[in-house]
């Protein structure tokens, strides 16, 4: 009768692991497809968030390209400027 108990226990105690098992084994499946699931919600956010920070950048490379034509434009009136001035001063000494 000994025997049969110590049998009946760890017959007891191999269900109580198999079940263990099963259990986790669905937790990971469960865990598994939620995570698929999230994956593609962020993907799907992300591809619109993408596209408008795609739309940002090009805007800000158009700015970025009107800044640099005005500080040209800048430069050379900057530069430019005191040579017309010192030119229309030169002719009209010249032409007194």
């Amino acid at each position: 009768m000994a025997d049969t108990d110590q049998i009946n226990r760890e017959i007891g105690e191999l269900r109580g692991k198999l079940d263990g098992l099963a259990t986790k084994e669905y937790v990971r499946e469960v865990v598994e497809e939620q995570t698929r699931e999230l994956n593609n919600r962020f993907d799907a956010k992300f591809d619109h968030v993408d596209a408008k920070f795609d739309m940002i950048d090009a805007r800000l490379r158009e700015i970025s390209e009107r800044q640099q034509r005005y500080k040209g434009i800048g430069q050379a009136l900057v530069f430019g400027l005191p040579f017309l001035i010192s030119a229309l001063a030169l002719a009209a000494v010249f032409l007194k």
